[in-house]
């Protein structure tokens, strides 16, 4: 049977996993923490102009006020991933923003989104 190579007494595969493993989470938790504050950088209470105006600001994508009797008054924006970094999977963010009736931020929401195999 073929011996695997070895690297400083490792064998190849697991050590190629151990960089793959390092490697995936810092980028995710990066755009965590992106997605985590622009929750924050708007205060409850503001109008929907101010949290458009916050991310436009930010150059982060989003939709336009929606207005919907049924699932509520909302804003959808999205953190996605980088592609210029390489993983198996990639994780972006969306993040919504709910109104309430008289049109002022009650809540937000971020949610992963996961591409790959």
């Amino acid at each position: 049977m073929k011996q695997l190579r070895t690297l400083a007494g490792f064998q190849l595969p697991f050590v190629l996993g151990c960089f793959l493993f390092v490697g995936c989470g810092s980028a995710e938790k990066d755009l965590e923490v992106r997605a985590q504050r622009v929750t924050h950088g708007v205060p409850l209470g503001s109008p929907p102009t101010q949290v458009l105006g916050y991310l436009d600001a930010q150059k982060i994508r989003h939709s336009e006020y929606e207005r919907d009797a049924v699932k509520g008054n909302s804003i959808v924006a999205r953190i996605p991933y980088d592609p210029s970094e390489w993983n198996v999977v990639y994780t972006s963010y969306r993040i919504v923003f709910w109104f309430d009736g008289n049109d002022r931020l009650v809540t937000s929401e971020v949610h992963p989104e996961y591409t790959g195999p």
